[in-house]
């Protein structure tokens, strides 16, 4: 919709314009000029065209039309970003065993009431021992919304620094708007995107490494609150082709997340037991026999002789296999399917021994959990 305004003020209101809209009024030569409402910013083509002014909104970040149809603002900034952002469900308590990274967050929310401002966080380590998980528990401890930056995604699109820059211009600028919202950004498996001969996934990775040595320093073209988490299964590539990437300065903690220990094996079991309503098993066998049955079976094969020989996934997976085996037979349930659950779950130990070595030879750079 047009409207006039003021008689020769030479304004004229546009409310959402359509781009068709937009490029007749820039081809328009008559000295009108324009001033457009609309709930999105300018195409990128046009963007250096504009003076863009922010208007304070009724909801806050939702639009009226997301409101009304009940969009979440976890939803909303995903429909922004083109990422996944979560809400998380899950904090600290949903995490067996894993003391230093606890330790850690409950320090790290002391120093932020002092104004500190982390950068980010790496973890690496043995898959199934949770380090996906734990940033999405750290999200929901800290309630931050979490954005995963996928960069096969990013990596997808026609210029994908534009891209990545376009994402952190964003909340450059809704930082100016909400300046006490804070996110965790996770970049899952990063050992992906290093050590490849790719001249844009060499330009991404030395973009990012760019905005993390900069992050909450003046230097940095961005302002916005957020901690970094990375992931990765292998160091291999990095420690060939980009160790710099793991300087400290860059990431404010490095976490080696090994098998659980006995006690945190027990942790974990007690709280998938309670999830998945397992009482009744423990009616059957107890956790220490269900541990013994473990031990017994695959504890010689454990590539890390001081670790319970199951990662979290691998517990995980164990209490799963019971609970459907409960519900499909009932109460013919006994012993024996306790027994069989503990062979068919066979450890990444076992399968993958020579992998999870070298993994546990990469420790020593790291705070091990």
């Amino acid at each position: 919709m047009r409207f006039k305004l003021k008689h020769n003020s030479g304004y004229e209101l546009c409310i959402l314009p359509e781009i068709s809209q937009i490029r007749e009024f820039l081809s328009s030569v008559d000295g009108t000029k324009y001033i457009l409402v609309s709930n999105t910013k300018p195409p990128e083509e046009f963007a250096d065209l504009f003076i863009i002014q922010t208007l304070p909104n009724k909801h806050g970040f939702l639009t009226s039309q997301q409101k009304f149809a009940k969009t979440s603002e976890a939803q909303a900034l995903e429909a922004e970003l083109g990422l996944s952002v979560i809400d998380s469900p899950f904090t600290l308590k949903d995490i067996g065993g894993a003391k230093p990274l606890k330790d850690y967050t409950a320090q790290l929310i002391n120093a932020e009431k002092h104004g500190y401002k982390a950068k980010g966080i790496f973890l690496v380590g043995i898959p199934g021992t949770g380090k996906t998980f734990f940033p999405k528990c750290f999200a929901g401890e800290l309630k931050r919304k979490l954005i995963a930056l996928n960069l096969s995604q990013i990596m997808d699109s026609d210029e994908p620094i534009s891209k990545i820059n376009e994402i952190f211009s964003y909340l450059d600028a809704r930082n100016k708007i909400y300046p006490d919202e804070k996110f965790v950004i996770l970049i899952d498996e990063i050992e992906k995107m290093i050590g490849n001969t790719s001249p844009k996934e060499k330009q991404m990775l030395g973009r990012l490494l760019t905005v993390l040595n900069d992050m909450h320093t003046s230097a940095c073209e961005y302002v916005f609150n957020a901690i970094f988490f990375a992931t990765a299964n292998d160091l291999g590539s990095i420690l060939d082709n980009n160790p710099e990437f793991l300087r400290r300065g860059r990431w404010d903690e490095l976490f080696f997340i090994s098998l659980p220990t006995h006690e945190y094996a027990k942790e974990m079991f007690e709280i998938y037991i309670r999830k998945f309503k397992l009482d009744f098993m423990l009616e059957i066998v107890s956790l220490d026999k269900i541990f013994a049955l473990i031990e017994n079976l695959y504890q010689k094969d454990n590539p890390i002789p001081n670790k319970f020989p199951y990662t979290p996934a691998e517990i995980e997976n164990f209490c799963k296999r019971i609970d459907f085996l409960k519900k499909a037979k009932g109460d013919d349930f006994s012993e024996s399917d306790i027994k069989n659950c503990v062979a068919m779950i066979i450890p990444l130990g076992k399968s993958a021994k020579d992998g999870i070595n070298k993994m546990a030879g990469q420790k020593e750079l790291f705070i091990e959990i």
